[in-house]
């Protein structure tokens, strides 16, 4: 049996084994259905090469019709599984207008990976049942890579927006499929495109699920077992950091009042707020039900006091169109390694300043009433 096929066949069970996962943790999402679309036409694919390993110099006008329509089938579906990862990665959320970029040369490829049984622009089959490439065998790489350029500027944009792991990690899984293609046009060996296809989507489902681990699913944000992590990593650094803590007021009342999707809005509107004021110099965690903490790194451009101003002005931005609206208790703190305080002691001084804020805001609030 050609080795091409042992590894076709290797790299399906895994995959299988991932839609599994994908459809039992995950029912219900559409961008995970994306996801499992991807990997049934990765599986075509590999399926379809084995059927044309297998076929290759078999006499007879069956195996030769067998041969060239998995050919056909691979080369039409080749561009459609990094389309689909697009959608994935949230283009489905694009207009009509803007989808046609993405529509247009997969539509294209098509056509011409059919046209390509009679015209023999892609490939052909030779008499003696023994795959040729074709003059323009070179396009399905370039749609290929048309739609592998705009995975790259999906991930740098999404890293500031959605959970994902390690700019490391993405650029590997990413890089994977691209050299195998790269391989492929260059030579005439076989190279496994497919199954490196299949592989860089395994990989990728189980390194965004451990992503998972350091994220808080309501909102976004890094959970408590990131934030310990981040402290006992960054105890031993040289650079200083401040620690903010934060305490969202009146969620419990909102949850009873309003319910608790009211209250779940509110935790993710003041995550939205607290990213869009430390990040990307610093990192948000959400450390308990109510509870907030931002890692900052301090500079010659890091104030914390500039920090926490321009987040009660962007609060009072956002409460302008709130019908019910965000209210926060606040306090910060700085390590200083020379006088012994550590980001542990950091964080406990942060929490102590916080509630001495909330205490004031409710001797306020008494006063006022």
């Amino acid at each position: 049996m050609q080795t091409v096929v042992i590894v076709n066949i290797f790299s399906i069970f895994p995959l299988l084994f991932t839609i599994y996962l994908a459809k039992r943790h995950l029912s219900g999402s559409r961008q995970n259905w994306y996801y499992i679309f991807a990997s049934v036409i990765t599986i075509i694919l590999l399926i379809a090469e084995i059927v044309g390993a297998l076929i290759s110099e078999k006499p007879g006008n069956a195996a030769l019709a067998v041969h060239y329509l998995s050919y056909a089938l691979g080369y039409t579906l080749t561009p459609l599984v990094p389309m689909i990862v697009l959608f994935y990665l949230g283009c489905s959320e694009w207009s009509f207008a803007k989808k046609l970029l993405l529509f247009i040369p997969v539509a294209v490829n098509i056509l011409i990976s059919i046209l390509s049984m009679q015209s023999g622009w892609y490939f052909t089959i030779l008499t003696n049942n023994t795959y040729q490439r074709g003059p323009y065998f070179w396009f399905v790489t370039a749609f290929s890579a048309y739609y592998y350029g705009w995975i790259l500027i999906k991930l740098l944009q999404i890293n500031k927006t959605r959970v994902v792991p390690s700019k490391f990690l993405l650029g590997f899984v990413y890089t994977l499929p691209i050299l195998s293609t790269g391989f492929q046009l260059a030579t005439r060996d076989e190279i496994y495109v497919f199954s490196t296809v299949g592989v860089s989507l395994l990989l990728y489902y189980l390194i965004v699920q451990e992503a998972q681990f350091d994220y808080d699913v309501q909102t976004k944000v890094y959970n408590r077992e990131a934030f310990e992590q981040e402290l006992l990593a960054r105890q031993y650094h040289e650079q200083d950091r401040a620690i903010f803590m934060f305490d969202v007021n009146n969620l419990k009342q909102t949850n009873d009042v309003w319910g608790h999707q009211e209250g779940d809005s509110l935790l993710a509107s003041v995550a939205q707020i607290l990213t869009s004021v430390f990040e990307p110099e610093g990192k948000v965690f959400r450390i308990g039900g109510d509870e907030f903490a931002v890692l900052l790194p301090l500079s010659k451009k890091a104030d914390p006091a500039v920090y926490q101003e321009h987040l009660l002005q962007s609060i009072a931005s956002a409460n302008e169109s709130r019908v019910h609206p965000i209210s926060i208790a606040y306090g910060y703190a700085i390590n200083n390694k020379e006088a012994g305080i550590g980001l542990r002691k950091t964080f406990n001084l942060a929490d102590e300043a916080m509630y001495r804020n909330k205490s004031e805001q409710r001797r306020m609030l008494r006063e006022q009433s």
